[in-house]
């Protein structure tokens, strides 16, 4: 099955909810690999149904960050992120330019680097229980990538734990993960959007994979290399996690997983207009100390540290 070229898979062998998952040599794991192997090698974007990170927990997170964007602007601004690359906090309407050429995306984030960090100022004196709930998601979004990460490596024909060295960080402010809340504001007035501005605009991601939670407002839409680079919705599917390759994994990878530019449009219809649209997004970037060269002994790429590369990549988007 798929929707508009992207693959679904179930990943109910590689669940949560199976405390040891089967064997690399069992065939259903083997099938999955290659179906996974098969979505990222072409149009670089999966849904994965069946993943085991329950809807009640899903639900509950959206709730809570909800509540934060529901705040008002001058209590949101003692959150903002600091100047430079840091992986922690608030970031304005417009910060962000995903693509340089257009402007600012129309869209706030908030973003949470480490569960960890001890300088992390959490918002909890503003919404009670925001640490508590975005950790739990947090965690849940680093054990799927993990496994995910691992049937990634049986599909290209390699140990399981062919990725692990470059996450032995993930989830401490020394690891390059991201879980990041896009809160795309309701449009009340068509005639204050800027020329040529969109809600998300056309890029790849930098790092490792993404793993994205969508609401049901749809905008999200992909480049399919099997119908000439046109772009098709990503359409929301509830229960799902649309995961994607991003750049740096495609130069790991030799180029044989893609990374595929995508983008978020603001929807025609006056209806959806009026309604936010809002994603949760888990960016699975290697280790910034880790260095990484092609898996596949090619040298296609030279070395860089996953560091050095997403460094460069965000100060080419975000204004300071």
């Amino acid at each position: 099955m798929d929707v508009e070229g992207i693959p679904v898979v179930d990943f109910s062998v590689m669940s949560l909810e199976n405390k040891n998952p089967l064997s690399e040599d069992d065939p259903a794991i083997r099938d999955l690999a290659d179906q996974v192997y098969q979505a990222f090698s072409t149009i670089g974007f999966v849904y994965l149904k069946n993943h085991g990170i329950a809807q009640e927990m899903i639900h509950t997170v959206f709730e809570t960050y909800d509540k934060f964007f529901a705040l008002s602007l001058d209590v949101k601004q003692k959150y903002t992120k600091e100047e430079g690359t840091s992986p922690n906090g608030w970031d304005a309407l417009e910060r962000e330019s995903t693509n340089p050429e257009r402007p600012g995306d129309l869209k706030e984030s908030f973003d949470v680097g480490a569960v960890n960090d001890e300088n992390f100022k959490w918002p909890n004196a503003d919404v009670p229980n925001f640490q508590s709930s975005v950790s739990s998601i947090y965690q849940c979004l680093m054990d799927l990538s993990a496994r995910v990460l691992s049937i990634m490596a049986i599909g290209l024909k390699m140990e399981p734990n062919s990725f692990a060295f470059a996450y032995e960080k993930m989830g401490t402010h020394l690891g390059g993960a991201q879980l990041r809340y896009n809160y795309y504001p309701m449009i009340t007035d068509p005639s204050q959007i800027k020329p040529g501005q969109i809600r998300c605009g056309e890029h790849t991601d930098y790092g490792g994979i993404t793993l994205l939670i969508q609401d049901d407002a749809g905008g999200l839409e992909v480049s399919n290399i099997k119908c000439n680079g046109q772009f098709v919705p990503a359409t929301p599917i509830k229960g799902t996690i649309l995961v994607n390759i991003a750049d740096l994994m495609q130069r790991w990878t030799s180029d044989k997983l893609k990374s595929t530019v995508h983008r978020v449009l603001i929807p025609e219809t006056e209806i959806k207009r009026r309604a936010p649209r809002r994603s949760l997004v888990f960016f699975v970037d290697p280790d910034p100390s880790a260095l990484i060269t092609c898996l596949d002994g090619s040298n296609k790429y030279p070395p860089i540290t996953s560091g050095e590369w997403i460094k460069g990549k965000l100060l080419a988007t975000y204004k300071y």
